[in-house]
């Protein structure tokens, strides 16, 4: 851990460490013991402060293991410091302080500041020599977000008040917290129908996998000849055919769109965002459910090297788990990915035919409706997530009529 220190004296000493010679010169020349020894008392006194906040805040280690908290809006979890003093000298008056966004609650904690984007707390301490003390308190989870401990800093004062000395963490404590979004119905799901040839096994589809033999049966007249099970046949000398694993393929594509459908308002993110994000997290989990494979595509700028927002295919509660991480972390300061740029990345992604859930606000555009008319003549079915008197369902995107 970086630390960036500074000492900071009372307006006292500060006066009287300036003023100290010219008091040592006036003692002598009025030849006054008493005058003398104060100066020299307090000089004394003043580089003795200075030098035990100097020894005390380098003696003092924060850990800063790396972990993660994940929450549901409304769960409650602790968080902890763990601070040690590995020297000789007792800290009389320590405080920490530091700055975590909004999404969570700290009740038991004294607030210094609050600001629209960052809560700062404050955390008195004690510590004697050689001394160990974990520092825990309750976190809320108040809203869907992703913080760290931020703007950490150790102050430490001396017994008498006279000084301080403020350590400042260069950087982010390793400690983050992630609220997972709301699960928000969304209607008509459960009828969705995903039956195409694919590869998940599934005892009622119509398709094979070629690719997964299942054994053999009796020959009947209409099978076809490239299907005789020929070692079977052998075997039992009977005429015996191939039996494969039935099999669909169940891919399901959702596409967050979180831009503002206004002229007026070009790269604006929805004020919907948070009802569109847990309406995705919803059915996330019903495909989770269902056995079913899904991706995201989220029309965000990405803060690493990625072209887009994304979470690649994959199934089951690993996927669930890494798609509320994802979720978590929308940022609804990032700049939006124009129309345009989005709609190649999905063409160019989407090469397999997949189920496409859009969530967002309700398509206006003609490019975009051409878009995903486009999508479906490929052979994509294409739904959109709609809100109707409070409530979310599913509909096939239809061209819109003008």
């Amino acid at each position: 851990m970086r630390w960036e220190s500074r000492t900071t004296l009372s307006l006292f000493l500060s006066s009287f460490l300036g003023l100290s010679w010219v008091l040592v010169i006036i003692s002598f020349y009025f030849q006054s013991v008493e005058l003398f020894i104060i100066t020299i008392a307090v000089m004394l006194l003043t580089y003795g402060t200075r030098i035990y906040l100097k020894k005390a805040a380098t003696s003092v280690q924060i850990e800063n293991k790396r972990h993660t908290i994940k929450l549901f809006k409304g769960e409650h979890e602790t968080l902890s410091f763990s601070i040690q003093n590995q020297g000789n000298l007792p800290i009389w008056n320590g405080e920490l302080r530091f700055a975590v966004e909004p999404v969570i609650h700290i009740a038991q904690l004294e607030v210094v500041q609050n600001t629209k984007n960052l809560h700062y707390y404050y955390v008195p301490f004690f510590l004697r020599r050689n001394e160990r003390k974990n520092i825990s308190f309750s976190i809320h989870a108040y809203k869907r977000g992703a913080t760290r401990i931020r703007n950490l800093q150790l102050i430490i004062k001396d017994l008498f008040g006279l000084g301080s000395r403020q350590s400042s963490l260069q950087g982010f404590s390793q400690t983050e917290v992630l609220i997972y979004p709301e699960l928000s119905e969304v209607q008509g799901v459960e009828q969705l129908s995903t039956y195409e040839m694919g590869s998940h096994a599934y005892e009622r589809s119509l398709y094979e996998n070629l690719c997964a033999p299942a054994g053999a049966r009796e020959y009947a007249n209409s099978d076809p000849f490239n299907r005789i099970h020929w070692k079977a046949t052998a075997r039992t000398s009977e005429l015996k055919t191939k039996v494969y694993e039935r099999s669909i393929e169940m891919r399901w594509v959702f596409i967050l769109d979180l831009s503002v459908k206004r002229k007026n308002s070009p790269g604006q993110v929805s004020n919907n965002i948070e009802a569109y994000i847990s309406q995705l997290a919803f059915l996330c989990s019903v495909a989770t459910k269902r056995g079913i494979a899904f991706e995201i595509h989220i029309n965000l700028e990405p803060e690493g090297p990625a072209s887009s927002m994304v979470l690649e295919v994959g199934e089951g509660n690993a996927q669930l788990s890494k798609a509320l991480e994802l979720l978590a972390r929308i940022d609804d300061t990032r700049p939006l990915l124009s129309f345009e740029r989005m709609s190649l990345l999905l063409q160019k992604r989407l090469s397999e035919r997949s189920v496409l859930i859009r969530l967002g606000e309700p398509i206006q555009s003609k490019e975009e409706e051409t878009f995903y008319q486009f999508l479906k003549s490929i052979g994509h079915m294409c739904y959109d997530v709609k809100m109707s008197d409070g409530y979310a369902y599913l509909s096939k995107i239809e061209r819109v009529r003008n």
